[in-house]
């Protein structure tokens, strides 16, 4: 049975299942080099279907993440390059919120409660006409066809694809989806699953971590990982913040332990943050806000361990791409398994939809690894470098051994992209679209930051480790209960992790967010560290992801060579190619 996964939205992707096992996997934001892009991903269904061989009349059901589909100018907003409070400020629209904030709550709401319902269902109308548009287009009108809520989509991708087994409880939470932010569902020994708690829109946890990033000047559904990465450097003195600000927002229910609940609507945070933030020093608005969400959530999950006495749990949702949340996740005492979905925002929900219709014939096996996406043979690399080579200076080799002549220029402390095999999926560098560099210089911190990602300061980088090397780095990792094999948690450092990954550590902190690679998931790129390892004794690399600021995650060769040519980069390994930019 061939099943074809879409999520049509924000971070717009497909997936495609052959009987249960994931076949090929990719987003819209890989084919138009927009960040997080919400095109329909009509491109990446042919795309994936010509990969697998196959045609739209093989697909045997389509599965649509999301009950609420809306239309593709729902999230102008999220690309727009100045940052705004998330509404669009023009004409009677902008008009009417300023008068909506002015106007006294109770009285507010009596006028302007009957428009926002009519905007919802003609957005959902349109929604629904260009969804039917695009589906003709494919060639998938007529197949039969699923809609999966939002948040059984999060819970569906996490348990199936690592491999869930009851009895366990699955956590899924972020900003919102067919107006629900977060749930609780146990699935017994027999594989029955129940939804033991939802929490709505208005009190989401995870629209309060959104807010706060709009509040501090950055762009919401895409920069949460600065707020995150900026929090560590606050001093005490945040607590006050947190205490007056953030800790009176959102609780745990006391009348549902599953759920939680707010003193205020969240989808108003960022009115709550201006009438109370203002003024406070934007590290420590950092640090309040992601206090709030590890305090919360691990009471959370807490109250639910204590309330069902399961201690094996799986996490999805955009909440949990927050690593230092779950690093305190998988240090809590009450659970004795955590596994956290890889890339589990939105991207991951044409996954869950998937596999939700798969698991109906009890049919689903689990990912093996993420290199799921696009791959190039050597004419198709060799006829794009051609291409740039007609108004380049560049040296194009061939090596026998491109792993280790990557790994000597590494050893010496040059930088070097690496594009190799199939590209990953989701929202991080796994070593085929990669930049790489030494992790015990510093100079290596500061010319991959300042030279080509011009990122901002306080933002670390990753390292890729061995799981030979891993025990010597990572305080209590473990094979079998903490793989970390796709940097989505996080872990103290031992002493020679702090020296010898000294630029892939967070300075804050001294935390490491490591992808721990076994030999089986990607033989050249482990060879290509394990040589490294032999000239410098260092297990590790320092991996960033292939891309220039504010772009994907590069895919396709072209977007490889364009961001050699336009950033500091001096080396592109690429294919069987290694190039060399000249001066």
């Amino acid at each position: 049975m061939n099943i074809l996964g879409i999520h049509a939205g924000h971070n717009a992707s497909v997936f495609l299942l052959r009987d249960g096992k994931v076949i090929a996997g990719l987003s819209q934001e890989k084919l138009d080099d927009v960040k997080n892009s919400a095109t329909f991903p009509g491109d990446v269904i042919e795309v994936l279907l010509k990969q697998a061989g196959l045609t739209s009349s093989a697909i045997d059901h389509v599965a649509i993440a999301g009950k609420q589909i809306y239309p593709r100018r729902s999230y102008d907003y999220l690309f727009q390059r100045e940052v705004t409070d998330g509404r669009t400020r023009s004409g009677l629209l902008g008009f009417a919120h300023t008068l909506e904030e002015a106007l006294p709550a109770r009285l507010s709401s009596l006028l302007f409660s009957p428009l926002r319902t009519l905007r919802q269902k003609r957005l959902l109308s349109d929604g629904r006409k260009e969804l039917e548009e695009h589906l003709q287009a494919a060639g998938l009108a007529q197949t039969p066809r699923t809609h999966i809520d939002h948040h059984t989509c999060h819970a569906r991708a996490a348990y199936h694809a690592l491999a869930g087994q009851g009895p366990t409880l699955i956590f899924t939470a972020d900003g919102s989806g067919d107006h629900v932010s977060a749930t609780v569902t146990a699935v017994d020994e027999a594989g029955h699953w129940t939804r033991l708690g939802v929490t709505g829109e208005g009190a989401s946890i995870g629209g309060i971590y959104s807010a706060t990033t709009r509040f501090l000047g950055m762009r919401p559904l895409e920069h949460e990982y600065k707020v995150m990465g900026l929090a560590p450097y606050a001093k005490s003195y945040a607590d006050a913040v947190y205490e007056r600000v953030f800790a009176p927002a959102v609780d745990i229910d006391p009348r549902n332990p599953f759920r939680f609940t707010s003193s205020l609507d969240t989808r108003k945070f960022y009115d709550h943050l201006k009438a109370h933030a203002v003024g406070e020093r934007f590290d420590n608005i950092a640090a309040a806000a992601q206090r709030l969400i590890e305090e919360r959530v691990l009471a959370w999950i807490q109250s639910a361990v204590a309330e069902t006495g399961i201690r094996r749990a799986y996490f999805g949702g955009g909440l949990f791409m927050n690593v230092k949340l779950n690093k305190r996740i998988q240090e809590c005492d009450h659970l004795d398994h955590t596994h956290f979905l890889p890339s589990c925002g939105d991207e991951s929900n044409a996954l869950g939809a998937a596999y939700a219709i798969a698991a109906q014939d009890g049919a689903t096996q689990p990912l093996d690894h993420l290199y799921l996406g696009m791959a190039f043979d050597a004419q198709e690399i060799e006829t794009c470098l051609n291409v740039y080579s007609e108004r380049l200076q560049l040296d194009i080799t061939r090596p026998d051994d491109l792993g280790g002549k990557v790994a000597e220029i590494l050893a010496q402390g040059h930088v070097v992209a690496r594009f190799a095999g199939a590209n990953e999926w989701g929202a991080r560098s796994l070593g085929n679209r990669a930049i790489l560099a030494h992790p015990g210089r510093m100079e290596s911190f500061f010319t991959v930051n300042d030279q080509i990602k011009c990122r901002d300061f306080w933002m670390p980088f990753a390292p890729t480790i061995l799981d030979t090397a891993a025990p010597r780095y990572l305080k209590d990792w473990s094979m079998a209960r903490t793989p970390a094999p796709h940097m989505i948690t996080a872990f103290d450092t031992l002493p020679p992790g702090r020296t010898e990954l000294c630029a892939a550590l967070h300075r804050g902190d001294g935390t490491l967010r490591p992808q721990v690679l076994i030999r089986d998931i990607n033989p050249d790129y482990y060879d290509l560290i394990q040589a490294f390892e032999d000239k410098t004794g260092i297990g590790a690399v320092l991996n960033t992801s292939l891309n220039l600021h504010g772009k994907p995650l590069a895919a396709t060769p072209q977007q490889a060579m364009d961001t050699l040519v336009n950033s500091g980069l001096t080396y592109l390994a690429i294919g069987p190619f290694l190039v060399r930019k000249r001066a």
